[in-house]
C-alpha cells in the first residue's frame, strides 16, 4: 500500500532574500555580541523577525508570533510562537534602546568591509514621528545616555497640532544612500543645536578620514560649521535666506550666469524645454572660538536662481494675495456693519489676513472716519515691495567650504541635491509608528522600534544599492506593469516582486520535504544581481529540497 502524501504551501515572499541579506550583515550575531539579554529566545533572533516584520508586513505590529509563525520564521529559529509575546517584544525594545549604538557602530564597519560601503559624504536631516494617546507621564525624563525621547507637542509636519510627537535625525551616506545611524529626540527639540551631537557622533562612528557634511538651512549657524571646520571636514549647506542675505544678492543680481545643470526628471526633454538654472558666487568668512582656540575658514557664498522655483514660488504668492485681497475686499463691502463698526474690530479682521501668510506684509490700510462717525477704508497692495518681492523669488542660498578647483558652482548645486536622498530614505522609513500601546507603552521602547526600523531601512537600501551597481545603469524590467523599463530600482519593488513566491512541503512517512516554488524570470534577475543562487534560497529551518 502507498502512503499518502500530503502537499503543503507557505507564502515566504522575500524572506529568504531578507534572511540572506541578515546573514550578510552578521545582524543577529553582532545583536547577540553587543547587547546583554538574558531572555529564553535570543535576542538576534528577534531583531532579525521584528526587521522582517517591517519589511514585509510594513502595518502597526501585532501578535508578532502569530506572524511569524504564518511567515515560516518560527520554525526556522525554533521558537514557539506564544514565546514571542508581547512582554518579550517589549523588553527587547527597551534593552535595544539602552545599546542599539554599539549595535550600529558594528554593523556600519560590517557594511564597509562585506558591501565596501563608502562613508566619506553623510547627508544628515530630522523628521517627526506623530504619536497617537496622552503620554502625560515622561515630562521629568531628565537627561539620559543614551538619550530617551519625551512625547511633546511641536511643529509637526502634517500640520496636527492636536497630536505629541518625538523627533529623530538621521545620517544617510551618498553611497547607495544607506542610513548609518539616527538618534532620537524630544518631540520639541529644535534642528539647528542637533548637528553639533550628531558631529560628534560621526567622529566616534566612522573611520577616520575627510568627511563631507551635507544639511538644509538649519545647518546654517556659526557654532555648526566651525565645528565640521574643527573636525577637518567639509560642508555644503542651505543657508538662511536673511534680510541681510537678500540684500547682498540685489548686490550681486547682475553677476547671474547660466549653469549647466538640470533635474534628473528633465533629462529627455530638449534643451530648451528644461527649467533654466543661474548662479552667483561671492568669498565669505567665517571666524569664531571652537574649544578655546581662534578658527578661520573662508568659505563660498552661493546664490542659485531656479526657474521651476521661482514658477513655484509666484503661483503661491498670487494665490496668497489673492485670498488676503478677498478678506480686505469683503471688510470694505461689510464696513459699518455687523461686527465692523469700530476701528479695534475692523483693525483685528485685516490683521488676521495680513498675519495668515507672509505676504500679508505687502498690503497696507488706513482707517478714517467720515461724517456721522461712518468708519472709511482704504487699502493698496505695495507695488514697490512687490516688485523686490518678485525679483527674490527662485532663489535659495548654499554654504560650502569646498575648492573651487574640486568643485565648480554647478557641482556644488548638483551635490547639494543629493540631499534628496535622505529625504527618500526618511519617507521609507515613516509609516504606521503609531502602534498599539503595547509596543509605544514608553519612550523607551519608541527608541528601540527606531533601531528596529533604521537595520531594516539598511538590509532594504543595501539590496537596492547592490541591484543598482549590478545594472550599470541600464533598465530593468519586469518590476513594473506592462513590462515598463527601471532605470533605479528601488528596495521596496525588489521585495515586491517576491511578492507570491512560496515553498512547497511535502509530507510522507512523518517527514517533510521543502522546495522552493518556481521563481519567475524577474525574481532570477533580482537573484542574478544580489549575487544569489537559487540554491541559497533557504526555506528558514534548512535549504530548499532537503
Amino acid at each position: 500500500m502507498v502512503a499518502a502524501v500530503k502537499v503543503d504551501t507557505q507564502r515566504v515572499g522575500a524572506l529568504p532574500v531578507i534572511a540572506e541579506f541578515c546573514n550578510r550583515l552578521q545582524l543577529a550575531d553582532i545583536v547577540n555580541t553587543h547587547v546583554p539579554w538574558a531572555g529564553e529566545v535570543p535576542l538576534g533572533d528577534i531583531v532579525e523577525i521584528l526587521v522582517a516584520n517591517r519589511l514585509l508586513e510594513p502595518k502597526p505590529m501585532y501578535k508578532v508570533g502569530s506572524w511569524a509563525t504564518k511567515a515560516t520564521l518560527a520554525n526556522y529559529y525554533k521558537i514557539a510562537e506564544e514565546k514571542l509575546h508581547d512582554d518579550c517584544i517589549g523588553r527587547a525594545l527597551e534593552r535595544l534602546a539602552d545599546h542599539g549604538e554599539q549595535v550600529q557602530a558594528a554593523l556600519v564597519l560590517r557594511a564597509i568591509d562585506r558591501f565596501g560601503l563608502k562613508v566619506n559624504q553623510v547627508h544628515y536631516d530630522m523628521s517627526t514621528i506623530e504619536l497617537y494617546g496622552a503620554y502625560e507621564n515622561y515630562n521629568e525624563v531628565g537627561v539620559t545616555d543614551p538619550p530617551i525621547p519625551r512625547p511633546a507637542y511641536g511643529h509637526t509636519k502634517s500640520g496636527r497640532k492636536h497630536l505629541k510627537q518625538i523627533q529623530f535625525g538621521i545620517n544617510v551616506v551618498k553611497d547607495g544612500a544607506v542610513p548609518i545611524s539616527h538618534r532620537v529626540f524630544d518631540g520639541n527639540t529644535p534642528e539647528a543645536p542637533t548637528h553639533l551631537q550628531n558631529l560628534k557622533d560621526l567622529a566616534r562612528l566612522l573611520p577616520k578620514g575627510d568627511l563631507l557634511y551635507l544639511g538644509d538651512s538649519k545647518l546654517d549657524s556659526q557654532e555648526n560649521l566651525l565645528a565640521i571646520v574643527a573636525g577637518q571636514g567639509k560642508f555644503v549647506g542651505g543657508g538662511t535666506f536673511s534680510e541681510a542675505m537678500q540684500n547682498l544678492y540685489l548686490s550681486v543680481r547682475d553677476r547671474l550666469e547660466p549653469l549647466d545643470y538640470h533635474p534628473q526628471s528633465q533629462t529627455k526633454l530638449l534643451p530648451e524645454q528644461r527649467d533654466q538654472y543661474q548662479g552667483v558666487e561671492v568669498r565669505q568668512e567665517l571666524r569664531g572660538l571652537v574649544d578655546g582656540r581662534t578658527l578661520c575658514c573662508k568659505y563660498r557664498l552661493l546664490f542659485i536662481w531656479s526657474e521651476a522655483k521661482a514658477r513655484q514660488e509666484a503661483t503661491t504668492r498670487q494665490r496668497h494675495v489673492d485670498k488676503i485681497s478677498v478678506v480686505f475686499t469683503q471688510t470694505v463691502k461689510n464696513l459699518n456693519k455687523y461686527k465692523l463698526t469700530t476701528k479695534e474690530a475692523v483693525v483685528r479682521r485685516l490683521e488676521v489676513a495680513r498675519g495668515r501668510y507672509a505676504e500679508g506684509q505687502l498690503f497696507h490700510y488706513e482707517i478714517g472716519e467720515a461724517l456721522k462717525g461712518q468708519l472709511t477704508l482704504t487699502w493698496r497692495i505695495d507695488s514697490r515691495a512687490l516688485t523686490q518681492w518678485e525679483v527674490l523669488e527662485g532663489v535659495f542660498l548654499l554654504k560650502t567650504n569646498l575648492l573651487v578647483k574640486t568643485h565648480s558652482l554647478v557641482e556644488v548645486l548638483r551635490t547639494y541635491k543629493g540631499q534628496i536622498q535622505v529625504e527618500r530614505r526618511i519617507g521609507n522609513l515613516k509609516g504606521p509608528l503609531a502602534v498599539t500601546p503595547m509596543f509605544l507603552k514608553n519612550p523607551k521602547r519608541m527608541a528601540g522600534l527606531l533601531y528596529i526600523l533604521v537595520w531594516a531601512l539598511m538590509i532594504l537600501s543595501l539590496m537596492e544599492r547592490q541591484v543598482r551597481q549590478q545594472l550599470k545603469g541600464k533598465p530593468m524590467y519586469g518590476l513594473y506593469p506592462e513590462k515598463r523599463p527601471s532605470k533605479a530600482p528601488t528596495g521596496v519593488r525588489l521585495i515586491e516582486a517576491f511578492e507570491y513566491l512560496c515553498i512547497v512541503l511535502l509530507h510522507e512517512q512523518g517527514e517533510t520535504t521543502r522546495y522552493l516554488g518556481e521563481l519567475d524570470a524577474t525574481q532570477r534577475q533580482i537573484l542574478t544581481l544580489l549575487d544569489m543562487a537559487p540554491g541559497q534560497m533557504k526555506t528558514f529551518k534548512c535549504r530548499c529540497g532537503t
